[in-house]
């Protein structure tokens, strides 16, 4: 992908043969302080489980998704994705998707992106029970990446609008709209940050 790598196992991105953050290990420096104290064992579930959501989400959109192996646990929110998909119309265009930006050297995999109601829309699908301040500036920084590496698909000058798709293990999906301008001031603001901290 014109440069761009990512290593699975270690879930680690190079662009052009150099190593570069991903979106969320950028955000770590403001996120911390959310995760202290919480068990290492309870944060390694939540992270499986919504690697497993969106692996499933994927998998669903390509018309892959083989249901009958599905995990008991994930069924829920399976149910959750495709009554959002439903009740919103929402046409995927893209989905598990990586973008990186040569100008700030980073790099990131999208969720979804694609046409909500008319509109370009990028959406970060969420499997937690409350979302993360972080996530409008997450998703800031998927856009910029996404404007620098697909400028075909959302040339600059083009609006986007961008949403968090909270899927519970219980009850109904929830959209939220994630409307600040200064997400994206406060992830290039972070993405500063990593790189001093990475020099020094």
């Amino acid at each position: 992908m014109r440069g761009l790598r990512f290593d699975e196992a270690r879930h680690a991105y190079t662009l052009d043969g150099e190593p570069v953050p991903g979106v969320t290990s950028v955000l770590k420096v403001l996120s911390a302080a959310d995760y202290a104290g919480v068990d290492p064992d309870v944060l390694a579930a939540a992270a499986a489980r919504g690697q497993a959501v969106h692996r499933m989400i994927e998998l669903d959109v390509q018309g892959r998704l083989d249901e009958s192996s599905l995990d008991p646990l994930l069924e829920p929110y399976l149910v959750a994705w495709r009554e959002f998909l439903a009740a919103s119309g929402f046409v995927p265009i893209l989905q598990e998707h990586r973008v990186a930006s040569r100008r700030y050297r980073y790099a990131g995999t999208l969720d979804l992106f694609g046409y909500l109601r008319g509109e370009l829309a990028l959406i970060d699908a969420k499997s937690v029970a409350r979302l993360m301040p972080t996530t409008g500036p997450q998703t800031a920084g998927y856009e910029i990446a996404l404007r620098e590496w697909e400028p075909e698909l959302l040339p600059a000058g083009e609006r986007v609008l961008r949403f968090a798709l909270q899927l519970p293990s219980k009850g109904r999906w929830q959209l939220h709209p994630l409307t600040d301008r200064g997400d994206a001031r406060v992830f290039l603001s972070a993405l500063t940050l990593y790189h001093f901290t990475a020099r020094n």
